[in-house]
């Protein structure tokens, strides 16, 4: 096995402790040999930081292939994943999330890909990871292109999501990376990513496990999640916008993304009428034209006609039926 290619494994840490030592057994026993380690601890106050410290030393990792940086306070994931990359050595990055867990050979199969590094990136499938040995593989609809494959993130055809995806480490100084957004952040980086990536290569395999058991994982913040999201949309057509490439296709699919965010707002979690009149107010009528059912169409047409009392008596109805 040629390894030659370094590869930084990326891995911030906030509130996983009961997860971090799967996370970990599965990296530290990579079949590829040539990696490096950033760990962001993001002021964790559980155990994090000794399960880490505790890996290390289980499995011999020398002082010389780690870094590990603890924040003085709580700074959030983008700023997290912004400091792993700064501190990252060698060609390629690996993106792995504390609570989730990797084959064994993911990383060596990966960079095999590469054709010996002249490959941007590679894409791999993955697998959710449902509890009670429950799980449901995810087969990615990648394209040939990397421009496809950014179009196809637009509205998640692809998921755009940094931690299936092999990167080489020079693609991240084409752009900078936004810190103050935690929620949503992957699908800017990843659109481009690929935008500025000329070569990929897609693996049908899954690699990555991503675990839906973490708690903080599938309830954090569902709102301000929301917020986020219409700021990294915003963010990513301003960023299509300059490079102009923001053509019919591009539109359409934006236009997608913005429409499935702000029907968000009529859910019985989030309800709020008047922020899903004023967010994205292009694309109000765009439920027209796509697949809802007949109750759901009756919400959009209410909101859309700005029949707010009839809108909230159907919402009372409808909870009660839920």
């Amino acid at each position: 096995m040629n390894d030659s290619i370094k590869v930084s494994v990326l891995i911030p840490i906030y509130k996983v402790e009961n997860f971090l030592e799967k996370m970990l057994d599965t990296v530290f026993t990579q079949t590829y040999s040539n990696l490096y380690y950033v760990f962001v601890n993001d002021n964790s106050p559980d155990m994090s930081l000794e399960i880490l410290k505790r890996a290390i030393k289980k499995y011999g990792i020398d002082s010389d292939r780690y870094t590990i940086i603890t924040h003085k306070e709580n700074e959030g994931v983008a700023k997290s994943r912004k400091d792993c990359i700064e501190n990252a050595k060698g060609d390629y990055i690996y993106f792995v999330d504390a609570d989730d867990w990797i084959d064994n050979d993911a990383i060596e199969k990966m960079v095999d890909a590469t054709k010996g590094g002249l490959v941007d990136i590679i894409g791999c499938d993955y697998i959710d990871e449902l509890g009670n040995d429950n799980s449901l593989y995810h087969h990615e609809n990648y394209a040939d292109t990397c421009y496809e494959n950014m179009v196809r993130c637009i509205n998640y055809d692809v998921s755009p999501v940094l931690w299936k995806l092999l990167i080489r480490k020079q693609l991240f100084k084409c752009f900078s990376i936004t810190s103050g957004i935690d929620i949503g952040e992957d699908y800017a980086i990843t659109i481009k990513l690929f935008y500025y990536a000329r070569s990929f290569v897609a693996l049908n395999k899954a690699f990555y496990h991503y675990v839906h058991g973490n708690q903080l994982k599938l309830s954090y913040q569902r709102r301000r999640s929301l917020y986020d999201h219409i700021e990294i949309v915003k963010e990513v057509e301003k960023f299509l916008e300059d490079k102009k490439v923001l053509d019919e296709e591009v539109k359409n699919k934006l236009n997608l993304r913005k429409f499935n965010i702000k029907s968000n707002f009529l859910v019985k979690q989030t309800w709020d009428s008047r922020a899903y009149r004023e967010v994205f107010p292009n694309v109000n009528t765009l439920w027209r034209f796509l697949n809802y059912g007949k109750k759901e169409k009756i919400k959009f047409w209410l909101a859309e006609k700005k029949l707010f009392f009839l809108l909230k008596i159907y919402r009372i109805i409808w909870n009660s039926r839920l």
